[in-house]
C-alpha cells in the first residue's frame, strides 16, 4: 500500500526529472498491484524483481523507496548503503525495529557520505501540522513546555502474511505506528528525551486471532509520557479500539506564553485540520 502511495506521489512530478524505472517485491500480488497502478498512471513500462538486491544490481535506478515490511528493513539498507554503486535511499518508518539496528545503519551512512539516507515521518509535512510547526517556530507560544497528541483510530490494517500483529516484526505498537509522534514531539520541543515513562496493553484487538499457531501480541492502548533535556514534557494517549472517534487525531502545544492546537488531520486525510 506504502508503495504503491509512493508511485503515485512519483508521478505527480514527473516534469521535475524523477522516473520511475522498476519495483522489487517477492510478494507477487503486490507487483501485480504495482504493475496495475503503473498502467492507470500512464508510466512507463516497469521493469521487475523478485528481491532488492537484483534491483540495486540492475543500475535502473538512483534512487530507492524502501517501503517493506518493518523487520526487513534492516537487512535491505544495509545492502542498499553497501553496494558498490551509490544509491540515495528513503525508507518507510520505522528506519529499523531495534536499537542495535539503528545504530549500526546510521554507522554505515556515515561511511558513505555521498548518499543521502531519509527516514519517511511524513507527518511533519502535512499541512495542519506543518502550520503548527511554523507556529511553534515563530516564537508565538514562548518556550514550548507541553506537547499533547491523542490518536483513537481503528485497529491496524490487514497486511502481507500479517505480519503487522507481532511485536518482533514491526518492533511494536509504540515503534511501528507511534514513532511519528515521538519525531514530532523531539521536532516542536526542540530537546532530546531523557526520560519515558509508558503504560499499556492488548485489551481488546486481535485476542481471537491465530497465525501459525501464535496469537498477536501488539497492544492496542497506552499512555506515554516523555521527557525532554530542556524541561519540556511530550505526552501521548494512543487508543486502536476508538474508530468512532470524531477526531481520529488531535495535537496540542503549550508554550509559557501561548497555546496552539490541530485536531482532526489523519494519515488518510491529509490536508484536514
Amino acid at each position: 500500500m506504502m508503495g504503491r502511495e509512493h508511485m503515485v506521489n512519483l508521478s505527480h512530478i514527473r516534469g521535475d526529472g524523477a522516473a520511475l524505472t522498476c519495483v522489487a517485491d517477492p510478494h507477487p500480488p503486490s507487483l501485480d498491484l504495482a504493475l496495475d497502478l503503473a498502467r492507470s498512471l500512464h508510466l512507463p513500462p516497469l521493469t521487475t524483481f523478485s528481491g532488492h538486491r537484483e534491483l540495486l544490481d540492475s543500475g535502473l535506478c538512483d534512487v530507492v523507496v524502501v517501503s517493506s515490511p518493518n523487520m526487513t528493513h534492516f537487512e535491505i539498507l544495509m545492502d542498499i548503503i553497501s553496494h558498490p554503486r551509490p544509491h540515495h535511499v528513503l525508507v518507510e518508518k520505522p528506519l529499523c525495529t531495534t536499537i542495535q539496528d539503528c545504530r549500526k545503519v546510521v554507522d554505515a551512512a556515515k561511511q558513505r557520505p555521498e548518499i543521502l539516507v531519509h527516514v519517511g515521518l511524513e507527518y511533519r509535512y502535512m499541512p495542519p501540522v506543518a502550520k503548527l510547526i511554523e507556529i511553534v517556530k515563530s516564537g508565538t507560544l514562548g518556550q514550548v513546555r507541553m506537547v499533547a497528541i491523542r490518536e483513537h483510530r481503528f485497529p491496524f490494517l490487514v497486511k502481507v502474511n500479517n505480519w503487522n500483529r507481532f511485536n518482533v516484526n514491526s518492533g511494536g505498537t509504540l515503534v511501528e505506528k507511534c514513532c511519528h509522534f515521538f519525531d514530532l514531539m523531539r521536532l516542536i520541543a526542540a530537546a532530546n528525551p531523557v526520560r519515558v515513562m509508558a503504560s499499556g496493553s492488548m485489551d481488546v484487538n486481535h485476542k481471537d486471532e491465530i497465525y501459525d499457531g501464535k496469537v498477536p501480541d501488539i497492544i492496542d492502548n497506552a499512555y506515554v509520557i516523555v521527557e525532554f533535556d530542556n524541561g519540556s514534557r511530550g505526552m501521548l494517549d494512543l487508543c486502536m479500539f476508538a474508530e468512532g472517534s470524531k477526531n481520529e487525531q488531535e495535537i496540542s502545544v503549550v508554550g509559557d506564553i501561548g497555546k496552539s492546537s490541530r485536531e482532526g488531520w489523519s494519515h488518510d486525510n491529509k490536508s484536514r485540520g
